[in-house]
């Protein structure tokens, strides 16, 4: 099982401004995408995985893969 978070950026835009033109929608989904940072999104991603896991009763201890040696 796959379960993926995906945003449509073209959407995005149109939807924050809707009366920009094509072209102008274009760009800024471009720029946006190509520059994306990813790390805050991961730390959300990891803020949300803790939360969960304590709601649901799963120890994550130890379970990050990192050997203390």
């Amino acid at each position: 099982m796959t379960n993926k978070i995906e945003v449509d950026v073209t959407s995005a835009v149109r939807d924050f401004y809707p009366a920009l033109s094509d072209s102008e929608v274009d760009l800024l989904a471009k720029n946006v995408s190509e520059n994306w940072d990813y790390s805050d999104s991961y730390s959300i991603i990891l803020d949300n995985i803790k939360s969960y896991a304590t709601f649901n009763s799963i120890d994550l201890e130890g379970k990050d893969g990192v050997e203390v040696v």
